[in-house]
């Protein structure tokens, strides 16, 4: 996923960092904001969808980013 999102929007965004948690959770910060997460639920795993992802970074960049 971050990959793709980084081949998609490498050039508009500053930084991305993916920042591992316990129990494999995780968050995906985009320049200093967390706009997906890894969370467990009591009875699921939530994972973050690509294209939410795309379009929270399009949301902080103001750019347009491919989907």
């Amino acid at each position: 996923m971050a990959g793709e999102a980084l081949s998609r929007a490498g050039e508009q965004i500053s930084a991305f960092k993916l920042t591992p948690g316990p129990h494999g959770k995780f968050d995906v910060i985009v320049d200093g904001d967390v706009v997906a997460e890894h969370r467990h639920e009591p009875d699921a795993h939530i994972f973050p969808d690509l294209q939410d992802l795309m379009q929270a970074i399009a949301d902080r960049t103001g750019l347009p980013v491919g989907h």
